[in-house]
């Protein structure tokens, strides 16, 4: 395949990954306003689920497929070694999704969440997960969009982990109105 091609495939990949984080995150938040996750909501995060992973393995192949291409170019590239450590990041932020996130909500489907205290405890990691996972397919977005960055790999990573900070901070600061618990 083609350079331009393969960029094609590889940009499809990031608007599927993208979209599907996206449309899960204000699918669940959209339901925290009712203060419980119906079955129907469940059904259309794992939608969401699907496509995040389904644009990872995209992203994966093509990309791997680019980099074969010019292994030596991508090595020296900041940008491109500040993408591959977003990237691993998404994928962790994922697995822990996966694994601890979503089997709760599976549990507290269609009961009144806030007045769960298993679920309660958890909130700020919930939180945190989404404002990860958020912050960095933005970020991988941003990366993949120029052409270059004027910053050695250290500084990239120094600034997308500042970038984490500021997501997670927030996101912990406005927990009570992003999912508020039944004592507050």
């Amino acid at each position: 395949m083609t350079v331009p091609v393969l960029t094609i495939i590889h940009v499809f990949g990031v608007v599927l990954g993208m979209g599907g984080a996206l449309m899960s995150d204000l699918m669940f938040f959209s339901s925290v306003r009712d203060r419980r996750i119906t079955k129907t909501e469940l059904r259309f995060m794992r939608i969401g689920s699907l496509m995040v992973w389904a644009g990872l393995a995209v992203l994966i192949v093509s990309g791997s497929s680019l980099f074969a291409g010019r292994p030596a170019y991508y090595l020296a590239s900041p940008k491109f070694l500040l993408k591959m450590t977003v990237v691993a990041v998404i994928v962790f932020n994922g697995v822990v999704f996966h694994r601890y996130h979503i089997p709760r909500m599976h549990r507290h489907a269609g009961h009144h969440f806030p007045s769960s205290d298993e679920f309660m405890r958890a909130r700020p990691w919930l939180l945190i997960s989404g404002a990860v996972s958020f912050s960095s397919w933005l970020t991988a977005f941003l990366l993949g969009s120029l052409r270059s960055i004027p910053l050695t790999y250290v500084q990239g990573v120094l600034l997308y982990a500042a970038v984490l900070a500021v997501a997670m901070s927030g996101a912990l600061l406005l927990r009570s109105r992003l999912l508020p618990h039944h004592r507050e």
